[in-house]
């Protein structure tokens, strides 16, 4: 789906266009081959580049051409667990936007919610490049928080489930690090590639900053997790080996009575038979036997 919206320096609020206009905002979502051969055709744009954006495994890079800037960056996807290509294209007259699903800061742009000037492409680059850094540290942030609160409740659970939120939570914040780190150097590609304003430029430092800041939550994150994971099961391994060391000693236990029960049960003639105290003396030997026995454990402790 393309749709076009326009909004100027004078213009009050975002208009949604009927067809294009120079100095517009070129929004396309999941758009279907014959759509892309449109764009690729109408506006000179390298139909690659644009497929490109639809991958969902694509590398997040800057290419430059002469028909424009190609940026190629990694969204959060609905679920946010996820991630997706967004696609971002400067030219001369047009900004364009695609991506395989329409993520939630699109929307807010549409909506109003967040101001956007199409007809200053560079400040809408920048606003671009700042909200879906946003985005990516409201969920980082909330997995840290989620992290942390769980920590103590975890260590005294011990459950499978819990285990498996932590694997989940694990592999998310590793996707978030390869983003991170990948729209840092898409970050220095756009300053060497693009012609910026002082102003915008200290945009682009502090977005590089945010970006690097937040690759190391992650990795920090990852690293609490990684040890939390660590010592869950180690304990689950000590409890394993607590439980078996338990029903050895239960089993040996009932093996000594049983075994010598079962001696005296046979029907051939047999020591003390005859003997009215050999009930008494079989069990003290038994007694005799279990407390060597644990004598014995407590020496190997």
């Amino acid at each position: 789906m393309i749709t076009y919206y326009k909004k100027a320096l004078k213009d009050r609020k975002l208009k949604k266009l009927k067809s294009y206009e120079k100095g517009c905002w070129v929004n396309v979502v999941n758009p279907t081959e014959k759509e892309i051969k449109y764009l690729s055709e109408t506006y000179e744009l390298d139909e690659q580049n644009i497929i490109s954006g639809t991958d969902k495994n694509e590398i997040p890079r800057v290419e430059k051409s002469e028909e424009g800037i190609y940026i190629l960056l990694k969204i959060l996807s609905p679920n946010k667990k996820e991630l997706e290509t967004f696609l971002i294209v400067i030219t001369k007259n047009f900004i364009l936007t695609l991506s395989r699903t329409q993520p939630k800061f699109i929307t807010n742009l549409i909506d109003g919610t967040t101001k956007f000037t199409t007809t200053l492409k560079i400040t809408s680059l920048l606003k671009l490049l700042a909200t879906i850094n946003e985005e990516f540290e409201k969920a980082t942030l909330r997995i840290v928080r989620s992290v942390n609160s769980e920590k103590k409740s975890l260590i005294d659970k011990l459950s499978e489930r819990d285990i498996n939120s932590l694997l989940l939570q694990e592999d998310t914040l590793n996707n978030y690090v390869s983003s991170y780190y990948y729209t840092s150097l898409v970050y220095e590609r756009i300053i060497k590639h693009i012609k910026l304003l002082d102003e915008d430029k200290e945009q682009m430092e502090d977005l590089k900053i945010e970006a690097r800041q937040g690759l190391d939550l992650c990795r920090a994150s990852l690293k609490k997790i990684s040890n939390l994971r660590n010592h869950l099961e180690v304990t689950l391994s000590n409890k394993l080996n607590k439980l078996i060391t338990a029903l050895t000693v239960f089993t040996i236990l009932i093996t000594v009575p049983a075994a010598i029960s079962g001696i005296y049960g046979m029907n051939i003639t047999l020591p003390l038979q005859n003997n009215p105290f050999a009930f008494y003396y079989i069990l003290a030997s038994i007694v005799a036997i279990w407390g060597i026995f644990i004598f014995y454990l407590k020496q190997k402790n």
